[in-house]
């Protein structure tokens, strides 16, 4: 009998988050923002499936039997890629990134056999499991390994993962100082629950955990855990995976136009190259231009240099101070929002303003007055039409 709490999780909730997830596959956006929508499809039908399979349903519904199995070699490899185009958002797709689905490809492949034949297969492959009590300890010819062995395989391809992705942000935070990050502590914390459910995945192969008649495990608390915190996250700051190209959002200044001051070396200002690098990336990355206490001081402690060098940077690259470097990162966002989307096309000011994080109407009108000489409506009429 289906319950109230079942309906509305393992459907209702379930097909909520499928459709979140094909909103970003479908919608414009960064790289790793369809991998996350791939990663929400996923975890949708991880819970479709997972209402057929457990509390002694398998045996009512064995057509579901293996259906999740190819799957655990594609969730791990797309959470990778998710982290990994969160952290480089600029980089595109290489061709080693294609050859991490094979596994998942081979295994469904060796399986339709298996799902296209007759249901008494299913009921002979599930009758084993209940004799055997265990979905991993019982003799079946379905795949080319035996259970225990592809068990294996599946728990290492997404150990691999989990470990790798962690790796990843931690390495990414060592190099780029970005400790306090949002997007940083949001993938850390992702990473960990991931990491922590594969115990409980490993105590279970390993027999520690013993059969519970396919019950939610802890495992699964796990996993659902960090699925729900991407949901979480997204829907708190849609922004971070909005798609613009910010690499284009301020030019430096050529060389030749750029103007040392007396004291400055040539060293010097090679390093200043670098803090823009830094800088740049810090943007994209996290976009703190979205809030309204980007201030100095923060971004500074944040990419890891004083306020006075992060101030010299700006200027002498970008010939901008600081607070107009960071209203222009905010002007030509909208700019490049209002070419995506139509909804910004006829948003207000007051609501645009607040979006970009200049506060008010009135700060964003000083800032493209200061910049550009013109009015708001001036001036994003004249985008608007290029």
């Amino acid at each position: 009998m289906l319950t109230i709490v079942e309906l509305f999780y393992d459907f209702v909730i379930s097909t909520l988050v499928g459709l979140f997830g094909l909103h970003l596959i479908t919608k414009k956006g960064m790289l790793a923002s369809k991998f996350l929508g791939v990663f929400f499809l996923v975890f949708c039908y991880r819970i479709f499936i997972a209402y057929f399979v457990t509390d002694g349903r398998l045996v009512q519904h064995p057509g579901f039997i293996h259906a999740y199995s190819p799957f655990h070699f594609l969730a791990p490899v797309i959470s990778f890629l998710f982290v990994y185009f969160m952290l480089y958002p600029q980089r595109k797709m290489a061709w080693w990134h294609g050859l991490l689905f094979l596994p998942f490809v081979l295994h469904l492949l060796e399986l339709l056999p298996f799902f296209l034949g007759p249901v008494e297969n299913k009921v002979k492959e599930v009758g084993l499991i209940m004799k055997y009590h265990s979905l991993i300890n019982y003799p079946s010819d379905v795949s080319y390994f035996s259970p225990q062995t592809l068990a294996t395989l599946k728990v290492s391809n997404t150990l691999l993962g989990a470990v790798v992705s962690f790796i990843l942000v931690l390495i990414f935070i060592r190099k780029n100082s970005y400790k306090s990050s949002f997007v940083l502590n949001w993938l850390l914390a992702y990473t960990s629950l991931s990491l922590l459910s594969i115990v409980f995945i490993i105590a279970y192969v390993m027999g520690i955990i013993g059969f519970n008649n396919l019950q939610f495990s802890y495992a699964d608390l796990l996993m659902h855990l960090a699925a729900f915190l991407n949901v979480g996250v997204v829907l708190y700051r849609p922004a971070l995976l909005d798609t613009v190209t910010f690499q284009s959002l301020v030019n430096r200044l050529q060389p030749e136009q750029r103007r040392p001051e007396p004291d400055e070396d040539a060293e010097k200002l090679k390093k200043y190259e670098g803090f823009a690098q830094r800088l740049e990336e810090y943007f994209v990355a996290q976009k703190p231009f979205l809030q309204s206490d980007a201030s100095l001081d923060n971004t500074a402690k944040s990419i890891g240099i004083s306020a006075r060098e992060l101030s010299r940077t700006t200027q002498y690259i970008y010939e901008l101070n600081y607070p107009d470097f960071v209203n222009s990162w905010r002007i030509n966002y909208i700019v490049e929002q209002r070419k995506q989307h139509e909804s910004w096309r006829t948003m207000s000011q007051d609501l645009m303003a607040e979006q970009a994080g200049f506060g008010s109407r009135q700060g964003l009108h000083n800032a493209i007055n200061k910049l550009h000489h013109i009015t708001p409506a001036a001036f994003f009429a004249q985008k608007d039409a290029e």
